[in-house]
């Protein structure tokens, strides 16, 4: 009787201790999915802040000026581009994706980003994922040859950039702007140790600018920009994943295909009221290859053509744009 008395016992302790650490188990495991919840929440909400305070026509991101972003936390912000959808919007103008991935010393170091935020106005260059508690961003007007939108430039503050040779109007603009992760130099031996070189017509950096081809070489390949204003695309071209960089040329040429629609359509109002313009015809051809772009190296063509739509509406008396 008392083995059997004991054997109850024994097997009552391990039948509790079974019981316990089980409940213990579901416990940390619910307060860790819950944990988990909270982050992918947060990073959600995070994603859609983010996309509001990029838009510089509504936080005052001044063109030409730098920026600084600050995050409480070690953050991972994804830059996804898609070039066509299935809605009106996206079919028209493409999808800018932003989503945000925070740090934590609960659970797993980094999670799965939390719900990507869609726009279809914003317009980010820059690698597919940033790193870093605090990021450098600054925009510039695409001209082309009205204005198209504010392109965005997004960098970890972190990671550092050399440019070397640079022709004098970007390196009088880098000068003024004064980024504390962009270095100008006039050879290689002026850059910082562990950074990025940009080298103008030159072939001996990680970035290579052609100026006279339009083009920008990095990984082997070979992507294009076009000359503007402001040089919003050849900041663009270096600054971006080449897929990023081309999939946001589609997007901003779809844009301003729809515009030159619009403005020939302002042109044909303006022309019942007497004013004639004559650019109907060339801004629905304008608007027929913009909207038909694949790939940045039909640039070229598309630059000659606005550099006549432009010469033809500053010869106006009453303006288009």
């Amino acid at each position: 009787m008392r083995n059997k008395k004991g054997f109850e016992f024994s097997f009552n302790w391990i039948f509790a201790l079974i019981v316990g650490a089980v409940i213990i188990f579901l416990a940390i495991y619910g307060a860790t999915q819950l944990i988990k919840q909270e982050r992918r929440t947060s990073d959600s909400e995070a994603g859609k802040q983010l996309g509001i305070i990029l838009n510089p026509l509504e936080t005052g991101i001044e063109s030409g000026k730098i920026s600084k972003i600050s995050f409480p936390l070690e953050t991972k912000v994804f830059n996804r581009c898609l070039n066509e959808g299935f809605s009106l919007g996206e079919k028209a103008f493409g999808i800018q994706e932003i989503s945000v991935a925070t740090k934590s010393g609960v659970g797993v170091e980094w999670e799965s980003p939390g719900v990507a935020s869609n726009f279809y106005n914003k317009y980010i260059f820059s690698s597919d994922f940033i790193e870093g508690k605090e990021m450098v961003v600054f925009s510039k007007p695409l001209l082309m040859p009205f204005k198209v939108a504010d392109v965005i430039y997004l960098i970890s503050k972190e990671e550092m950039y050399c440019f070397v040779n640079s022709p004098s109007d970007i390196e009088n603009e880098l000068r003024k702007l004064r980024p504390e992760n962009i270095n100008i130099s006039t050879d290689l031996k002026g850059c910082k140790k562990g950074s990025i070189r940009v080298c103008f017509d030159s072939s001996l950096c990680e970035i290579n600018v052609n100026l006279e081809a339009k083009s920008v070489k990095k990984y082997g390949k070979r992507i294009y920009y076009e000359d503007d204003k402001e040089n919003a695309l050849l900041y663009g071209a270096i600054f971006a994943d080449m897929d990023i960089y081309e999939c946001q040329i589609i997007r901003l040429m779809k844009r301003t295909s729809e515009l030159a629609s619009l403005y020939g359509a302002k042109s044909i109002s303006l022309g019942s009221r007497g004013c004639n313009s004559n650019l109907e015809q060339d801004l629905a051809y304008y608007s027929n290859v913009t909207g038909t772009l694949n790939r940045s190296n039909e640039l070229s063509n598309i630059k000659m053509l606005s550099d006549e739509i432009w010469r033809k509406n500053d010869a106006l008396s009453c303006k288009i744009f």
